[in-house]
């Protein structure tokens, strides 16, 4: 079965990193094309027949990249690939094994690793349902940053919401599943997530992001991602931020023991990305 792999990639430096992590991939014969949507100043895409550059002359957001990767792909099975991730060598053998079992929508795991110790919080706190030591099962939500679609999902679904910067995976996948298709999380086909937010105050813009877009995505979906009430008002998630962080923060340690026994130093970076959520979704802007 050949595929289609869909990169969105703003002059991401480790571009040719991840491509050389999908050439050395054990099923690496079923890959049909690798289309790189947006930048490459630096030219470190490599020239091969199955590699293409889609050049969106200006930087765009990558839900706009991702939906351009869509209608340039030949293949009826597309996998999304972040280019900050570097899958495993049995990444594409995973994701095709659990095409065989029947899932349409298959979310891989995040290895539960980083760089440094604001790279690891980040990966942490923001991928704790999806490390790589989590068991598969369905999931109500999955993000693109290692996700298989297969084509005629699109084609009922729709593209990505180009209007939402941030969170537009998860509107999407929960549109999925609203029209019928099961989401799966597969933690076998697992990527490295080397992202750039290594310092406090990078990870805390992306997290208040993130608060700020999940929010509303959670409001307009409150029948399929249900919420506390707290989240409708502004004034109150900024009022009760603490307590919320702290809860949260204490409900993902709970659930995964084993991985913040050995992560016992990363829990006060953990809290603060839950505060900056709360910060986040308590903006106006």
């Amino acid at each position: 079965m050949p595929i289609s792999i869909i990169i969105p990639s703003l002059n991401s430096p480790l571009i040719h990193r991840v491509i050389e992590h999908l050439q050395a991939q054990t099923a690496a014969a079923q890959i049909g094309e690798i289309l790189i949507v947006g930048r490459d100043e630096a030219g470190l895409i490599p020239h091969a027949a199955h590699i293409r550059l889609l050049d969106t002359g200006q930087p765009v957001n990558s839900a706009i990249a991702r939906n351009l990767g869509i209608e340039a792909a030949r293949y009826d099975l597309l996998l999304f690939l972040d280019s900050d991730c570097l899958p495993r060598p049995d990444w594409l053998a995973q994701h095709l094994q659990a095409q065989k079992e029947g899932y349409p929508v298959v979310g891989g795991g995040v290895l539960p690793e980083g760089e440094n110790y604001w790279s690891l919080s980040y990966n942490l706190a923001l991928f704790h349902e999806y490390y790589s030591s989590n068991p598969p099962a369905p999931y109500p939500y999955l993000p693109t940053l290692n996700l298989a679609v297969q084509r005629q999902v699109i084609e009922k679904v729709g593209g990505l919401n180009s209007e939402l910067p941030r969170a537009h995976d998860i509107e999407w996948t929960v549109r999925m599943r609203r029209a019928g298709f099961p989401l799966y999380f597969w933690p076998a086909a697992a990527v490295y997530h080397q992202h750039n937010r290594t310092t406090a105050v990078k990870v805390w813009r992306d997290c208040a992001r993130s608060g700020f877009y999940m929010r509303q995505i959670r409001l307009h979906h409150p029948d399929w991602l249900p919420s506390p009430g707290w989240l409708r008002s502004r004034p109150l998630i900024l009022l009760l931020s603490p307590l919320i962080a702290a809860g949260v923060t204490g409900k993902i340690v709970l659930a995964r023991p084993r991985t913040f026994s050995q992560h016992w130093y990363t829990l006060p970076a953990l809290y603060l990305t839950k505060l900056a959520w709360c910060w986040g979704a308590g903006r106006k802007i």
